[in-house]
């Protein structure tokens, strides 16, 4: 395990190119988002899914979203629909996760056997940067044990998670305490905001010039 100091904004290309090959090679990594601290692993390998799931405690009934790089591999993942594209255009990269019907690609574990997937881009540089380096997508739940407190810090990680579990953790200090990412679901009809965030109802009902649930 490896705590590396970074730049979110400017990150050592030394340090993306190891957080790439750990991803590529199965491993978990702990990384930080525009909201809190995340943990990934490569979300098409079942294997690596047993060990995130594994590792928060959390319950397999319970789906876990995703972190892509651009609406190409969204369409990869999932079947799109014009509010989809809308909302990519306008919130992206940003602290928006969008559900939509999943593809075959796409592990049954990951989802809880439910026919939907969360994907989300984080804002953030080395995330960005990482992602576009990987044909895959990687698992973005929040660094800490099923139920616990949200990681703002690496010490909040570390309060949470066994790390020696995690093969790099990428140290950005402390993040800001903002909420988690607004999901909304776009399978329904009208759309459901399913957790309000950092992007209101208000701005969403406005790009799409529709009301949706909450």
């Amino acid at each position: 395990m490896k705590i590396l100091k970074v730049n979110t904004n400017n990150p050592d290309q030394k340090i993306i190119e190891l957080t790439v090959r750990i991803l590529t090679n199965g491993g978990l990594i702990v990384y930080p988002t525009d909201t809190a601290y995340g943990l990934g692993g490569n979300a098409l390998d079942e294997k690596v899914i047993r060990k995130v799931y594994e590792l928060k405690d959390r319950d397999f009934k319970k789906p876990t979203h995703v972190t892509v790089h651009n609406w190409k591999m969204i369409n990869k993942l999932t079947f799109t629909n014009d509010f989809a594209k809308e909302l990519y255009v306008t919130f992206t990269p940003g602290p928006l996760t969008i559900i939509l019907n999943k593809k075959s690609i796409v592990p049954d574990m990951l989802t809880a056997g439910l026919p939907t997937l969360g994907v989300r881009i984080p804002k953030l540089a080395i995330i960005k940067r990482v992602s576009n380096f990987v044909d895959f997508p990687f698992t973005t739940p929040s660094a800490n044990r099923s139920g616990g407190v949200a990681p703002y810090s690496i010490s909040d990680v570390k309060k949470e998670l066994d790390i020696e579990k995690v093969d790099l953790i990428l140290d950005a200090g402390e993040l800001p305490k903002v909420l988690p990412s607004t999901i909304i679901d776009l399978t329904l009809d009208p759309p459901k905001i399913l957790r309000q965030g950092p992007i209101s109802r208000n701005e969403i009902e406005k790009v799409l010039g529709i009301e949706v649930l909450v």
